[in-house]
């Protein structure tokens, strides 16, 4: 009793007392409500059924409306694919805007027409449900849901099925790879074409992939690290790339398409190839693109030949060959080098690489450092770059990564010219250079290779020279 002399001395108890005669109150007359209100069923009456029909009506007509700007805003449809694809869009987007408009529109209506007016604070009238109203909702979206499902499918089945006559260039078909790697797409053609010495000819076209008008292109992809989605927007196509495979190449996937032609552009085309999936700092700008020729000869004489030209015939200048020697292989994917576009972040920027070759390891010189680290990149790590570099040499598993001594010798001579002030002997680099490898690996350089026989006498290396020099270092190598 003194805590309720206190609450009144305090002038609460008055007030308390209306409280509770409030909520005794709301119950009893909430109590008579639910009993009344128990067997109620909602009913719909014949003026919203009106009202619904014509906001449905104006919605699939509105939805409709909208999606004839749809080609406005996407890409072009440069692929036999699209055209499918865009349909199946269209029809996304009809039955999510009516889904989107009807269920808002009613919700809205709901807001207006049933709001509490002013004054009124009782409880609304409780239901216990409808039969048929619950089947409805759950019969339509589920049929709705199996449509979308069933033409889905038919879709993805039609545009990824096995097609005939796959990457047929000069009437045979060649396989075409690609290689992604934080963060660089590599574009590889296998063109079944042999080199004087029995090697395999194959194309390495960096971030682009080349193809023509009604070519039935079907890739393979594989990355060498995490996963990556490979997605051409004009093809209407995209294709994850996934890791797992023994060979630490991934696990290889499919994707296939067909260009068909564009009214009003002018060929070669080319489409970006953007990676839709993220995969670390660099991901925006692992780009690419396809470069579309009119037909099957302007893709032989724009590409195809020029490329097979060139490595049949290399440059003789040692420099210039390993400017096209390093785009063979993944190095892009790491590393920047302005002079190249390359913008990789993994690994250390080659920018201005001769420039500190020789002093990072005390001991090395400039040219000793830049071969050590592309044959054994595990030798020193650049502060701040702990990811390990793919494996390159003679003897690597992956063979896009083999390396001859030739190839380390053009693209060691390539590296020494970036920087101002190189460290690397630059005077006597056709020297320098084969003794940097001769020393770290114990191997010789034919230093001849795509050579004429003039510029081999140039260099003072006669090819009788380079053959004993050659021999000399396979008795050395089987020796050790």
């Amino acid at each position: 009793m003194w805590r309720l002399s206190w609450f009144a001395r305090k002038g609460w108890y008055p007030r308390s007392l209306e409280r509770v005669d409030a909520l005794q109150a709301a119950k009893i007359r909430w109590k008579p409500a639910m009993a009344n209100n128990y067997g109620n069923r909602p009913s719909i009456s014949p003026t919203t059924i009106v009202v619904a029909a014509v906001y449905l009506l104006v919605s699939v007509v509105g939805i409709n409306w909208f999606t004839t700007f749809i080609p406005d805003i996407f890409p072009p449809q440069a692929s036999a694919e699209s055209k499918s694809v865009d349909e199946l869009f269209f029809i996304l987007m009809i039955v999510g805007g009516i889904v989107f408009f009807l269920i808002q529109g009613m919700l809205l209506i709901s807001v207006i027409a049933f709001r509490a007016r002013g004054g009124d604070t009782s409880d609304g009238p409780t239901y216990h449900g409808n039969m048929v109203l619950e089947i409805v909702w759950t019969v339509i979206p589920a049929l709705v849901v199996v449509f979308l499902a069933v033409i889905s499918f038919n879709v993805w089945s039609q545009n990824s099925a096995p097609k005939a006559n796959v990457n047929m260039v000069n009437g045979a078909s060649i396989p075409i790879n690609v290689i992604g790697a934080r963060y660089a797409w590599t574009h590889t053609y296998e063109t079944g074409r042999l080199t004087p010495n029995g090697d395999p000819i194959i194309i390495n076209s960096g971030a682009n992939l080349h193809t023509y008008i009604g070519q039935n292109v079907d890739l393979t992809l594989q990355t060498q690290d995490v996963i990556h989605s490979y997605w051409v927007p004009a093809m209407r196509v995209k294709q994850d790339l996934l890791p797992g495979d023994p060979r630490q190449g991934g696990r290889p996937t499919e994707l296939r398409f067909t260009p068909v032609r564009i009214e009003g552009v002018e060929y070669p085309a080319e489409y970006p190839i953007v990676c839709a999936e993220l995969c670390g700092d660099g991901h925006g700008r692992m780009r690419g693109a396809v470069v579309v020729y009119e037909d099957e000869t302007q893709f032989l004489e724009q590409f195809f030949e020029p490329a097979i030209h060139a490595i049949l015939n290399p440059p003789a200048d040692p420099v210039l060959r390993g400017e096209v020697e390093i785009q063979n292989y993944i190095c892009n994917s790491c590393h920047v080098l302005d002079n190249l576009g390359w913008t990789g972040l993994t690994g250390p920027p080659l920018n201005g690489i001769a420039d500190r070759a020789g002093e990072r390891v005390p001991g090395q010189s400039a040219e000793e450092y830049i071969a050590n680290s592309i044959w054994n990149s595990g030798a020193f790590r650049v502060p701040g770059y702990d990811q390990q570099m793919a494996a390159f040499g003679p003897d690597v598993v992956d063979p896009l990564n083999v390396m001859t001594p030739e190839q380390l010798y053009s693209i060691v001579a390539y590296l020494c010219t970036q920087g101002e002030q190189s460290d690397c002997d630059m005077e006597n680099s056709v020297t320098a250079i084969p003794d940097a490898i001769r020393t770290v690996f114990g191997m010789n350089v034919d230093i001849t290779f795509g050579m004429s026989d003039d510029d081999a006498m140039d260099n003072g290396t006669s090819d009788t020279e380079a053959a004993e020099e050659a021999a000399e270092s396979n008795t050395d190598n089987n020796s050790a």
